[in-house]
């Protein structure tokens, strides 16, 4: 009894504590965004779409996940080339898709953004196991969706090895 008089009493005390928050317009930030400056929260439903578009590729439905995009997305890759148009898009990852046998699938963050312009992106960090050219590779993604009436427009790609 004298443990949970004392519990209540330190949950009490803890909950009647006032943190001081600094105000923001105090902060001086040394570098100014280039592209926005301001964001808020996006929609879920863009997630859903972006959340699809990985379960599509992973169930081997690629029609499916190519439906997604709208017909002019471009996309920056990884490795620093760019592809514009989704017919180019599918004729580069046809092949990666059917032959690498992706698996392991897992999301690590889901955000949806909106920025002051109406410009809707949803980052994302996932990792994904498949075949490569020296067996088994993993790795950790991070990606950033634009989407626009339900499609996505744009899609800037970052990947790197998981290193055991």
């Amino acid at each position: 009894m004298k443990n949970l008089l004392l519990i209540l009493l330190i949950s009490l005390t803890a909950c009647n504590q006032t943190f001081e928050n600094k105000n923001e317009a105090d902060l001086k930030f040394p570098y100014e965004p280039t592209y926005q400056k301001e964001w808020k929260t996006g929609s879920q439903e863009n997630i859903l779409i972006v959340q699809n578009l990985h379960k599509d590729i992973m169930d081997g439905n690629f029609k499916k996940a190519y439906s997604h995009f709208s017909e002019d997305v471009t996309v920056w890759h990884g490795d620093g080339t760019t592809t514009e148009g989704l017919a180019d898009f599918k004729k580069l990852y046809d092949p990666v898709f059917k032959s690498a046998n992706i698996r392991d699938y897992s999301v690590g963050v889901n955000i949806s953004v909106v920025s002051e312009e109406g410009h809707e992106w949803v980052l994302l960090w996932d990792t994904a196991s498949m075949d490569g050219v020296n067996g088994e590779e993993t790795h950790d993604y991070m990606e950033s969706i634009r989407i626009e009436n339900g499609k996505i427009i744009a899609m800037n790609q970052f990947t790197k090895p998981v290193k055991d």
